[in-house]
């Protein structure tokens, strides 16, 4: 059974549409028949339960999905000190059709999973090109349990960016992505990554990449507790004071501290992956080793001449001896 949005939903705001797909996708083990989905409550190590609605093809991966969902669990529970007794609720998409079925083509083609913090809820794909499914279920878990904690809206750079340093996604490529953002085209405003699921695929890998470089940094430069001690704030006040109390930094000096540093680090980085900038230094030190052997074969011969003029010597040594110099 293909679960879509109703038309007038579509002409509405994009931020209701995430309430809709909860209420569609919970409804829709009631609608489905039930030799297309089942419903299965499972209790992860230490009873906490998750509830997953998957296809019967699907069922011999569900221990690997509880196996995912407790490692996601205890890392964010230690980074956070902190122990979060939630019911998860997750939906296997046993195909991309089943997955742009269900999230009813919200996330765009790049994406490989969907979580709806305010519903405990994450749809995730199954054998995705676009990311390994360990990586998927512990960002979205991530996602779920920071939402479940905070009181207020959270930047989504914070959010992508703690989820992305749980999960470990980070790459040289994501390194190469800054560091063509610090000398190219600029990095993105932190703000500006709200908006990540209307990027493009390059955009929204470098978005992904300054979360992840964000969060990071903060760890780096006020250790890792730093991170768990704003995610436990954040049930009492808003970010910019949680993040304040633990820094002492507001949002826009982290930010631009941030990016100063960025800058700085990746420099040498984009220089070396610059494509633009190799296509014309290395022809340019081509010609340039070909023009200093020229010129120094050419004064060779032109020392040699000099030298068989003063002693009077036949030509054909020095013939041979130019002909061994090409």
């Amino acid at each position: 059974m293909s679960l879509r949005l109703p038309d007038h939903w579509r002409q509405r705001s994009p931020l209701l549409k995430p309430m809709v797909l909860v209420a569609l996708v919970v409804a829709s083990v009631a609608w489905a028949r039930a030799e297309e989905w089942r419903t299965r409550r499972v209790l992860e190590p230490g009873a906490l339960p998750v509830v997953f609605q998957y296809r019967p093809r699907t069922e011999g991966e569900l221990s690997e999905l509880v196996r995912f969902v407790t490692l996601a669990r205890e890392r964010f529970h230690a980074l956070a000190e902190t122990t979060l007794s939630v019911e998860l609720h997750v939906v296997v998409a046993s195909s991309e059709r089943d997955f742009a079925d269900l999230t009813d083509g919200m996330i765009p083609d790049w994406g490989a999973a969907l979580a709806v913090p305010g519903e405990r809820l994450i749809v995730v794909a199954l054998n995705s090109p676009s990311k390994p499914l360990g990586e998927s279920v512990v960002h979205e878990v991530s996602h779920v349990l920071l939402g479940s904690m905070a009181e207020h809206p959270i930047p989504r750079w914070f959010d992508e960016g703690l989820a992305m340093y749980l999960a470990g996604e980070w790459t040289i490529y994501d390194s190469f992505r800054l560091a063509r953002g610090s000398l190219g085209r600029g990095l993105l405003p932190l703000a500006r990554i709200d908006n990540v699921l209307t990027f493009h695929q390059d955009e929204a890998w470098l978005a992904y990449s300054e979360s992840f470089g964000a969060v990071s940094w903060l760890a780096e430069q006020f250790g890792r507790e730093a991170l768990g001690k704003i995610i436990r704030l954040l049930p009492s006040m808003p970010f910019d004071e949680a993040l304040f109390t633990v820094t002492g930094m507001a949002g826009h000096a982290f930010e631009e501290t941030w990016l100063r540093r960025t800058r700085y680090r990746y420099a040498l980085v984009g220089l070396a992956d610059d494509v633009w900038l190799w296509s014309i230094v290395i022809p340019a030190l081509f010609f340039l080793a070909l023009g200093v052997r020229w010129w120094r074969n050419r004064s060779t011969v032109r020392r040699w001449r000099e030298e068989e003029d003063d002693d009077g010597k036949p030509d054909e040594p020095l013939d041979e001896q130019i002909a061994e110099t090409y």
